[in-house]
């Protein structure tokens, strides 16, 4: 796909805000809130261009730094007709310089061969960590620090790996599910403060799983997680096969320390009953995601009946995010039909992207106050162009501002920075209560005031 350039743009979300009341309770649907409209937003003069002094294109994976940098992949200009460039890992710092972390074509500090293809990745601490393709045929992990991008593990090490999942990093290590000649699939990590950076298999095939008869991880997911020292990851009770999912079958999202001999706690199972729904109705064998921070996991789960995202807690409360029975008034009919991985946990924050077949939108949720905050939905233009589609990294928000990918009608994309003040919130209903509900007298009148979020 031959996608013209685009630009990073900061754009600071001005909305008008509801009262919230600040009790806990069950919810079910959204009451109705007043939102400016697209058209307001666009010519509030609110979104400030910076455009990126080199041509890239098909931006993914966007990774807001403390310092106010954005890391993401993109594909660079030096490509044949019709197709896409040779993708890379770049920078784009304050002061609108470009840098390239890796590219197609580049070498490694520790390892024979040039980079040929990077997928999958993720950032923290001013490191990147991510798959990588070698165009002398090996493939492994690979880590990106001081300038320097190195080899965690490969396929040509002594482990024997045949296959990777997604890496993840924290502060204190990697995790990544990788499938070992002789061994199977198993769960591994790597300490990052130490030197010798060993691979550990830290949930190894075969481990017995905990609350079961006789059942044993045999396959994990391609995506795992850390939370500093803790891991949180999907695993199965047979070999994992997306396109050969078992009408039957154990599947769990666990957390456990890193690098102890405890047995991973259960975060939510095919036995665990999902909040919200018909009593008997469980979590599905392939969760799409458990994505953790301080101790709190957000799910995407989707069932034959019943798709939605939700919080589970330290103390392991699950509750309801959004599901296919929740509804945004004035903003689209009906409940949502859709969510996707797409999401992240910046807590006390949740953002996630849902949508109906005309809609879809790209949400804010304070977990303690309740309020929802519309950050980019399809009805919005920017440049003339209406968004299409829309990317988040699992921990997308930094002080106050969140990086996101936004995809637009004619086919480009672009990695943005938004900037929470004042939102547009919307009240939570309690389940007993119709939609009609009266609103707090404050938000009757209008906007009120609100001091911004961090």
């Amino acid at each position: 796909m031959n996608i013209p350039p685009t630009k990073i743009v900061l754009l600071a979300i001005a909305f008008t805000a509801i009262a919230v009341p600040k009790s806990r309770c069950e919810w079910s649907v959204w009451t109705s809130a007043h939102m400016i409209t697209a058209e307001e937003l666009a010519s509030s003069g609110a979104l400030a261009p910076v455009a990126i002094p080199t041509k890239l294109s098909n931006f993914r994976y966007p990774y807001l730094q403390k310092d106010g940098s954005v890391i993401f992949i993109a594909n660079d200009h030096l490509k044949p007709t019709n197709k896409e460039g040779r993708a890379g890992i770049f920078k784009i710092e304050n002061n609108e310089w470009v840098t390239t972390l890796t590219s197609a074509g580049e070498g490694l500090a520790n390892a024979e061969g040039k980079v040929a293809c990077v997928i999958g990745l993720k950032v923290c601490g001013g490191r990147a960590v991510f798959n990588v393709s070698l165009d002398n045929g090996v493939f492994g992990i690979a880590l990106w620090e001081n300038g320097q991008t190195m080899l965690l593990a490969s396929s040509n090490g002594p482990e024997g790996f045949l296959d990777f999942g997604y890496p993840d990093i924290s502060e204190d290590m990697v995790v990544f599910s990788a499938e070992a000649k002789g061994s199977g699939s198993s769960l591994y990590a790597i300490d990052l403060h130490s030197a010798e950076r060993r691979v550990v298999a830290i949930v190894p095939n075969g481990t017995p799983i905990p609350h079961t008869e006789g059942v044993t991880f045999r396959g994990f997911a391609a995506s795992q997680f850390a939370d500093g020292a803790d891991v949180v990851f999907r695993a199965y009770s047979e070999d994992y096969n997306m396109a050969n999912i078992p009408a039957s079958g154990y599947s769990g999202a666990f957390r456990s320390k890193a690098f102890s001999k405890d047995l991973p706690q259960k975060i939510a199972d095919t036995t665990t009953q999902i909040p919200g729904a018909a009593t008997g109705q469980t979590f599905s064998y392939h969760l799409e995601s458990a994505i953790p921070e301080a101790g709190y996991t957000v799910i995407v789960n989707k069932t034959s009946k019943l798709t939605g995202v939700y919080l589970a807690s330290p103390e392991g409360k699950i509750e309801v995010i959004a599901d296919t029975n929740t509804a945004i008034p004035d903003l689209f009919a009906g409940p949502f039909t859709w969510f996707n991985k797409w999401v992240s946990n910046c807590a006390p924050w949740v953002l996630f992207l849902g949508g109906t077949k005309d809609y879809l939108g790209l949400f804010a949720l304070n977990i303690e106050s309740h309020e929802l905050f519309l950050l980019a939905d399809s009805r919005m233009k920017f440049d003339g162009k209406r968004i299409s589609g829309a990317e988040i990294s699992n921990s997308a928000k930094v002080g106050d501002k969140v990086a996101l990918m936004l995809e637009f009608s004619d086919g480009s994309s672009g990695v943005y920075v938004a900037t929470f003040g004042k939102g547009l919130a919307m009240q939570k209903a309690p389940a007993d209560r119709k939609l009609s509900m009266t609103l707090p007298a404050a938000a009757g009148t209008g906007s009120v005031p609100h001091q911004g979020i961090n």
